[in-house]
Parts: structure tokens; C-alpha cells; sequence
């Protein structure tokens, strides 16, 4: 009875998980990079190649990106606790190398396609029909300078930034989306 009984200390960013294959092991809350960066880069090329397809139009490669790069970093550490702001952290992450690899990929494709006069093409005539709907001379001018080649190099500046934020916010959403669900499975 003299026997004292000691309590280890625990660190501040485990838990101790008692379900699942991983019983009574502890549970890392924080991200750990190391693989949270091949599974955001997995997850961000998968998304690139959707949002290529017709399917991933519809921001369903976006949303995806995140979801995929939770499900790759709970494969790679099966003890991690993913919570909805690590979720959405690794979905933000992933829609950045997404929307990067995308872009490199639109390039080749322009350039070995020569799709690049039809692009032009259609935002010339997509200005054009704006312009005969409008009858405000100040609308007339801005349309007109969308026409030269500063206004449509300004236009595919502005749709590449708008993509860009489109795949972070989407990607970031559905990181957070597929933690909270995965989360929800682990407590029943």
C-alpha cells in the first residue's frame, strides 16, 4: 500500500481516442505537415485534372480538392483528429496547388492547342453582345477598351485571380466539410 501511483503528463495537443483500431492511442489534434503536404499536392492535382473534364466545372473539382486532401492525411496519419478549421486549412492548401497545377496546365493546353485565338474569340463576341445591349456611353467606352489587348489581357487577369480565389474558398469548404463529417463518424 505504500506504493505510489504516478500520472504521466500529457502535451497539450494530444487526446486520448477510445474507439476505433487506434484504442487508447493518442490522438494528434495539430496538423502535421509533413503529411499534410503530399496529401493537399495528391488532392490539388486530382482537382486540376477535373476541373479540366466537364464534370469539375460546376466547382465539383474545387470542393473535392478539399475533401480529398482530408481523406489522403487521415490515410497517411490515421491518428490525426481533423477538425473543421485543420480541414478547411488543408482544403485552403490544397486549392492553391490545385488552382496552381490548373494553371500550368491551361498554359500547355493553350499553347499546344493554339486554343488561345478561340478564348479570344469568344470574349471578344461575349463583349460585343454586352456592348449591343447598352445604350450608356460610359459602358460603350469601357467595352471598347476591353476590346484592345491591355482590356482582354486585363480580363484574363481578373478571370485567373477570380479562379483562384473560387479554389481556395471552394477547396477550404470542402476540407472543412469532409473533416466535420469524418469526425461525426469516428463518435458514433
Amino acid at each position: 500500500m505504500g506504493e505510489a501511483i504516478t500520472i504521466p503528463a500529457v502535451d497539450s495537443d494530444l487526446e486520448v481516442k477510445t474507439t476505433g483500431s487506434h484504442a487508447n492511442s493518442p490522438q494528434i489534434a495539430a496538423l502535421q505537415w509533413s503529411y499534410a503536404l503530399p496529401a493537399a499536392a495528391l488532392a490539388g492535382l486530382i482537382a486540376a485534372v477535373m476541373m479540366l473534364i466537364p464534370v469539375g466545372a460546376f466547382g465539383l473539382g474545387m470542393l473535392a480538392a478539399g475533401a480529398l486532401s482530408v481523406m489522403f492525411y487521415r490515410r497517411r496519419n490515421p491518428v490525426a483528429n481533423v477538425t473543421p478549421g485543420a480541414g478547411a486549412r488543408l482544403g485552403a492548401l490544397s486549392g492553391i496547388l490545385g488552382f496552381g497545377i490548373f494553371a500550368i496546365f491551361t498554359a500547355i493546353e493553350m499553347l499546344v492547342f493554339r486554343s488561345g485565338g478561340q478564348l479570344r474569340d469568344a470574349l471578344l463576341q461575349a463583349i460585343q453582345q454586352s456592348a449591343a445591349r447598352s445604350s450608356d456611353p460610359q459602358a460603350q467606352q469601357v467595352l471598347e477598351y476591353l476590346k484592345s489587348p491591355q482590356g482582354l489581357a486585363l480580363m484574363m487577369v481578373l478571370g485567373f485571380v477570380m479562379m483562384g480565389l473560387a479554389f481556395l474558398i471552394f477547396s477550404s469548404l470542402g476540407g472543412a466539410l469532409a473533416a466535420v463529417l469524418l469526425r461525426r463518424k469516428d463518435r458514433d
